[in-house]
């Protein structure tokens, strides 16, 4: 998580996957009310910018998008979100996933599949498939929709016996721990790992100092 403030110029980027990212765009899981990187459609739309969901291309659309639009959007976004944290935490910790979780994305993928597209690999020499987004007529919510397949993607081919929740009070973030043996406790040493090295630190000093009095 980030160290202090909850907008997006602080944010670490450290799930290792998109939509792990976007979970962790609340500063804390733990929380309540949850403090939020993201406060509208506009946030939404910096953010997708940031990790390279979309091009300058499609923020411009999307941006052009009615203000209702852009709210029911923005809206669908935290609903998918929150869906998404249930869903992943439920991996994270050995449970079954929540069905209503599952419905929630499901009805994004349905509802965005229509602006996806199949397209010969040129890196490949047409010889493969990748996916694609024609955002040229698409309402604002169509931009869930790389959010939505990513996070179906990983669901449905991990690696997720590599997916973690940090372990802070004031976090959960979730990770892919991609480190050789498996060791990464922390979504970030900046952050959370340092954090737990000075409450370490104070207490062994605590019980020393008691100890000589």
């Amino acid at each position: 998580m980030t160290g202090t403030g909850n907008s997006l110029q602080n944010l670490e980027i450290v799930g290792g996957d998109l939509a792990l990212d976007f979970v962790n765009t609340v500063h804390s899981w733990h929380d309540d009310p949850l403090p939020d990187h993201l406060h509208g459609f506009e946030d939404l739309l910096a953010w997708a910018g940031l990790v390279g969901l979309i091009d300058e291309a499609a923020v411009r659309r999307f941006r052009s998008a009615p203000p209702r639009e852009q709210r029911r959007a923005f809206r669908a976004a935290i609903d998918l979100r929150a869906a998404l944290h249930r869903l992943f935490v439920s991996v994270a910790a050995g449970r079954t996933l929540p069905q209503d979780a599952l419905d929630r994305l499901t009805g994004v993928l349905h509802r965005t599949a229509r602006w996806r597209r199949l397209q010969a690999d040129p890196a490949s020499r047409g010889k493969t498939l990748r996916g694609v987004w024609d955002f040229a007529r698409a309402p604002a919510e169509a931009l869930l929709g790389p959010i939505a397949w990513r996070a179906a993607g990983l669901l449905e081919n991990g690696p997720l016996d590599r997916l973690k929740e940090c372990p802070s009070d004031h976090c959960g973030w979730l990770f892919l721990d991609t480190s050789k043996n498996r060791s990464r406790t922390w979504c970030s040493m900046k952050a959370c790992g340092n954090a737990a090295k000075v409450r370490r630190f104070r207490r062994r000093r605590a019980a020393a100092d008691a100890e000589s009095s």
